[in-house]
């Protein structure tokens, strides 16, 4: 091979000259044939010819033909080419093209269009002596190509571009020379195993919310709807009928959970008591949301009401990742189809990283650095592996100081770890990147991408999934900020509003072709009206015909000619329904070929619309929270070169059934490959979030003090912007010279049990005078900056009364804010640990709930929600609870262990104790002890005791309103358990 002396890549032959000149892709560099001394060594001779001269020289070359072990191309003859310049010759090879014949080279220098592409093939017609091989293994990515999305883009008519229609691949039988075989059976017999007990879990509590909670609570809660009416739609999806449903002309729809892929009950009254008809969300707009039926069903008459069924399209594609395992990708690309064919890759090449330890004889991975470096992949290097500039990029920043050569990118603003993390996901096959929090993984994830393909321009098409939609819009804003394009697919209705120009439904009605599309769809929606009543036009005259004596021939011809209308009108509709389906690939190849990356969360990558393209490199955000059949889901697209980023230090997949999580269906993929330590890792280790003093005990307790502070400056102070916000309890401590961004609020106001959930009422007056303090005293403090976090959905629900409509404490904060300050109350989130991930306020509260004599914490004691709920604030961090029950904590077995994803309280506002527990100490309980010593020995836990609490609670009321309206007040919230005293000023 002939490779450039500038950037190292390979050499072509210029499709602008013919085969005059050398010129490399990249860079300028040419070098013309006719300046250089060419030697040809002809293999069966071994005499050399030397020939001075340009095309000439190819005139009378002997044709003696072998094969390529560089290239594997099978019809090449050899020949050394002497630079003067150079010291030593360089061997190439070269495909037998005759001078005199015209032919396209296989790659040109010239850029090439989007609607080219990777699609550009060879012209085997005119070079009938070339036999076509399929032993050597075919690749569809070209990887000296360039990116379609930063080539000019050639809109074609639909008259104009080239069909490809892709089909997907046979079901494969169980090859039993298949090595990965028994790995495989093993694989699908524990997840699809684990994949039935969750789903008859989430099935069990769907039948349990249907007969236990009522209507309306169903409705608010957003699992019902009832009241529609409902149409039959013209259009169908892949041959289902689709229904509209609504609640009348222009009515908007309430808010609900029914999003698209639901599985929807259909009934008139009540599904458990008649038999309700099952469908599918497909779309949903503000006032109609469509349901795709099996069958069609008398809908016209009448009312229906709609329940939210269990998520059945999650688990079918899930099942169907797992089933993929068993494709061969390789022997699926090698498969040559029919003309204007392309079979979809269902499968994915890393699947032996993936099947490792579930072999015979599996050992657990070698612990050196080294050693997992060289038995991480049979193919070191990935899909890059081949591109020189890459992969001297990839091998020298992967080091510690890595060395800066003529031409690398800029990386401003990335540290050590986050620069070592994007040569590893970028020269790796598989690579496992853990981020902690704030340690920038969402920026190094686009940093990644822009250098792939702004800068290299890599062809190959690159897809980004997620765990939430969340994520998705927070890497989609971030792509669009940097000048890489791109796409998000998904409802619109779950995507931001101002990233709804970069979703695929915005791009396909800006697409070209979008105009005469709708023309077809409206023309294909008139044929069948026609053809229903010439239909019956046609056998009504006919049966007059029959019926009389002596018919007219004119009768008679237009019953012929109405048949023969027929027949035009069903070949006209097929012919409708063939170009509309090719042109709406043609659209979805282009829009995709148009964008530098696809962004989607995991679930969603499964969808029709991506099957216009394989994804040979995949990026997975949120790895540790996704289930590993999740993850499975868009690897399954034909992956070659994937990257897993996640925290398994933090919040994991949420699962329901206990067996299924006991049979580990709770590790995701990201966290069962950290711990085989087979795969490459790297860990970002300085975070950018937290006042030093919030991030000091994550670091020692989860991170083995592995994670820096990069909020401090060469003094070790905090940097501007972090400093802990005014309150009465953050005051300068006894002998320290600032006020800390930490404090625990400890109290001892009992919990309750509601319903399934628990709640302290205490501990929700606290939080809302934390709140109406900050807000007091931080006059730049907005509601946006503040964030409420608590374990249980009761208490969730109390906080969210106290602070938005509870009337008197609305009347209150009326009193002691102003109006102005007051409006900021409805921009304070309250939420759950599970809420708060991957998110961070200036000020958390948290509230953790449980006070009790025992130390039973429940669900509190999970070691990786502790982790999530102490790290989402920049500046300050309230914790609100019992000192005494976290220094004892226990994890209870039953009762008060409920998680929020149960936790809805169908009972009345009685407090009910809590039964007593069996308990158990765990992980998450032991972390909480040491979180408690470490508070106390710091002097970080405040006493609301007596007058204490009352001073806490009552203090800025009192200033504006006097003692006896601060009475009336206590009153009305019904507070009994602190005396009154009297309070006078406020606090500095």
């Amino acid at each position: 091979m002939l490779f450039c002396p500038t950037c190292a890549n390979l050499l072509v032959i210029s499709g602008e000259t013919g085969l005059n000149k050398w010129a490399c892709n990249t860079c300028p560099y040419e070098f013309p044939i006719t300046k250089q001394m060419t030697s040809r060594t002809r293999l069966k001779r071994k005499q050399v010819d030397d020939v001075l001269g340009g095309d000439e020289m190819w005139a009378h070359a002997d044709k003696t033909q072998a094969s390529c072990d560089k290239c594997n191309f099978n019809s090449a003859y050899f020949y050394q080419l002497q630079i003067r310049s150079a010291d030593e010759p360089m061997t190439t090879c070269s495909k037998d093209y005759s001078v005199d014949s015209a032919y396209t080279p296989l790659f040109s220098v010239r850029r090439q269009s989007a609607a080219e592409g990777e699609w550009l093939q060879e012209n085997e017609e005119e070079n009938e002596d070339v036999p076509v091989v399929s032993q050597v293994p075919r690749s569809r990515f070209d990887w000296r190509g360039r990116a379609t999305s930063r080539a000019k883009a050639v809109v074609l008519r639909d008259g104009e571009r080239t069909r490809i229609r892709r089909i997907r691949p046979s079901v494969p039988m169980d090859d039993e020379n298949d090595p990965f075989l028994p790995a495989i059976r093993n694989y699908s017999l524990k997840y699809l195993k684990l994949l039935a007990l969750e789903e008859a879990e989430s099935e069990a509590a769907l039948k349990d919310r249907l007969s236990s909670w009522s209507v309306d609570l169903l409705r608010k809660e957003g699992y019902c709807m009832t009241g529609l009416s409902a149409y039959w739609l013209n259009a169908n999806q892949f041959g289902r009928p689709v229904a509209a449903f609504l609640l009348g002309p222009g009515v908007n729809l309430p808010e609900s959970k029914f999003d698209i892929g639901t599985q929807v009950l259909v009934s008139r009254h009540d599904p458990l008591k008649e038999e309700p008809l099952m469908g599918s969300v497909l779309s949903r707009s503000q006032s109609q949301i469509r349901v795709c039926f099996p069958n069609h069903f008398d809908l016209h008459e009448g009312e229906w009401r709609l329940d939210l069924g269990r998520p059945n399209l999650m688990y079918e594609r899930m099942r169907a990742a797992v089933s993929h395992l068993r494709n061969d990708v390789q022997k699926i690309e090698d498969e040559v189809p029919r003309t204007s064919t392309e079979i979809i890759l269902q499968g994915t090449k890393v699947r032996d990283i993936i099947l490792r330890s579930f072999k015979m004889g599996y050992t657990r991975a070698p612990s050196t650095e080294e050693e997992v470096s060289a038995d991480a992949s049979s193919e070191s290097g990935g899909i890059f592996k081949e591109d020189q500039r890459i992969q001297s990029w990839a091998k020298r920043y992967s080091q510690h100081n890595p060395m800066v050569m003529e031409g690398d990118p800029p990386l401003v603003g990335l540290n050590a770890s986050q620069i070592r993390a994007m040569a590893t996901m970028i020269g790796e096959r598989m690579s496992l990147i853990q981020g902690p929090p704030g340690t920038g993984k969402t920026k190094t994830i686009i940093e990644t991408i822009k250098l792939l393909k702004v800068h290299f321009e890599v062809p190959q098409p690159i897809l980004v999934c997620t765990y939430t939609n969340v994520a998705v819009d927070n890497l989609v804003e971030g792509f669009a900020k940097v000048g890489v394009k791109p796409l998000r697919v998904g409802y619109n209705g779950n995507v931001r509003e101002s990233l709804l120009q970069h979703s695929l439904d915005y791009k396909l009605q800006q697409h070209p072709l979008h105009r005469p599309l709708t023309a077809f769809v409206e023309e294909q929606a008139t044929i069948t009206p026609k053809i229903q009543k010439l239909l019956q036009d046609c056998q009504t005259l006919d049966e007059k015909l029959k019926t009389s004596v002596r018919p007219r021939k004119s009768s008679s011809q237009r019953v012929s000619n109405m048949k023969a209308g027929i027949i035009k009108l069903e070949e006209r509709q097929v012919f409708l329904k063939r170009r509309i389906y090719a042109m709406q690939q043609g659209m979805l190849k282009d829009v995709i070929e148009a964008a530098d990356v696809i962004c989607t969360t995991c679930i969603t990558s499964a969808c029709h619309a991506l099957n216009a393209a394989d994804f040979p490199v995949v990026f997975i955000d949120e790895a540790s929270m996704s289930t590993e059949p999740s993850s499975l889901i868009p690897l399954m697209k034909g992956s070659r070169h994937v990257a897993l980023i996640g925290d398994h230090k933090q919040l994991p997949p949420i699962i329901v059934n206990t067996q299924a999580k006991e049979g580990g269906f709770g590790v995701s993929l990201f966290e069962r490959l950290i711990e085989e330590e087979h795969v490459p890792s790297v860990m970002l280790d300085i975070q950018y979030r937290m006042h030093p003093a919030i991030s000091r005990f994550p670091a020692m307790e989860f991170y083995d003090l592995a994670l820096q502070d990069g909020t401090v400056d060469s003094g070790g102070k905090a940097l501007p912007g972090l400093e802990p916000p005014r309150s009465k309890h953050m005051t300068r401590l006894e002998g320290k010279k600032h006020r800390p961004s930490v404090i625990f609020l400890d109290h001892t106001g009992n919990e309750s049990f509601r319903g399934r959930s628990v709640l302290n009422l205490t501990e929700g007056h606290i939080v809302a005078s934390i709140v109406e303090d900050l807000l007091l005293n931080n006059k730049r403090l907005r509601g946006h900056d503040i964030g409420i976090i608590a374990p249980y959905a009761a208490q969730i629900k109390l906080l969210t009364r106290m602070i938005n409509t509870d009337p008197t404490y609305r009347e209150r904060f009326k009193a002691v804010l102003g109006d102005q300050r007051m409006l900021h109350l409805e921009h304070i989130e309250i939420k759950t640990v599970d809420g708060f991930e991957g998110r961070e306020k200036d000020v958390i509260i948290f509230s953790t709930v449980r006070n009790n004599g025992g130390g039973n914490i429940g669900f509190l004691a999970d070691k990786k929600r502790l982790n999530v709920g102490l790290t989402r604030a920049k500046r300050g961090l309230f914790v609100v609870g019992s000192i005494s029950t976290l220094r004892a904590a226990k994890m209870a077995s039953s009762g008060g262990n409920t998680s929020v994803s149960s936790s809805i309280s169908t009972t009345d506002e009685a407090e009910v104790p809590l039964p007593p527990p069996v308990v158990r100490v765990g992980k998450g309980a032991e972390s909480w002890r040491r979180y408690a010593d470490y508070l106390t020995e710091g002097g970080l836990v405040i006493s609301l005791k007596g007058e204490k609490l009352e001073t806490a609670l009552y203090e800025h009321l009192c200033a504006v309103q006097g003692e006896q309206q601060q009475e009336m007040w206590r009153a009305a919230v019904g507070v009994k358990e602190v005396k009154r005293v009297r309070i006078a000023g406020t606090v500095r």
